[in-house]
């Protein structure tokens, strides 16, 4: 004899749901947060590992770009000294007799208004120089380098300014020795090799007494700043 088959009833959906584990909550009954997703995590780390890997690489192309820049200003964007300039007026200071500069090249510095300055005779007229008599031409400079201020010294040794300052010149120079710009006094005081820009600032020149006595170079003003 078959056995009946008996039916087994689906179990009543609240009973289904009262048999699942319950889910748990954080206190004050909010679900707990999904898990974040893996691949995402790691799509966001390798975003940030690519901006950290260019970083270098920027500041390098800025580094390389403001090198270029330098370059530049150091050889090609120099400023030229104003041929007509302009003068503040000093109190008279006395350079040296004009017996002083027996050649031409010889130097003396002096002291204008606090500011350490140089007279030197060359062998033409420079603007803003003095010329006396015949074939006697003087030009005066701050001796303050207008790149860091440190000071400039007159150097006749054309071979110690080619091989130091890296400027080759027939003609002594105005150099500064913590930087090694060099500047021309021929032409102004133009700034021709190293980091400096800007001339140097020219000192005004005057002469008192008799040219054939006691004949004194004197100075009385300083450029102004353009």
């Amino acid at each position: 004899m078959e056995r009946e088959a008996t039916a087994h009833p689906e179990p009543a959906e609240g009973a289904a749901a009262a048999e699942r584990p319950p889910v748990a909550t954080p206190s004050g009954g909010h679900p707990a947060p999904a898990a974040r997703d893996p691949e995402a995590v790691d799509h966001g780390r390798r975003a940030l590992s690519t901006w950290l890997w260019r970083l270098p690489v920027l500041a390098a192309a800025g580094g390389a770009a403001y090198g270029v820049w330098q370059a530049y200003a150091i050889h090609f964007a120099k400023d030229a000294p104003d041929p007509n300039p302009v003068f503040a007026p000093v109190a008279d200071v006395g350079v040296a007799p004009l017996s002083a500069f027996p050649d031409v090249w010889d130097g003396v510095e002096f002291v204008a208004a606090g500011v350490p300055c140089v007279a030197v005779r060359v062998p033409a007229p420079v603007p803003g120089g003095l010329d006396v008599g015949v074939g006697v031409h003087l030009v005066a400079f701050s001796r303050v380098c207008t790149h860091l201020a440190c000071i400039v010294e007159l150097n006749r040794d054309v071979e110690t300014v080619a091989f130091a300052f890296n400027y080759r010149s027939d003609r002594p120079s105005l150099t500064c020795a913590c930087h090694f710009s060099v500047f021309d006094p021929l032409r102004a005081g133009r700034a021709v090799s190293g980091p400096a820009v800007r001339p140097l600032p020219r000192a005004r020149l005057r002469l008192e007494g008799d040219l054939g006595g006691d004949a004194r170079v004197v100075c009385d003003g300083l450029e102004r700043s353009s």
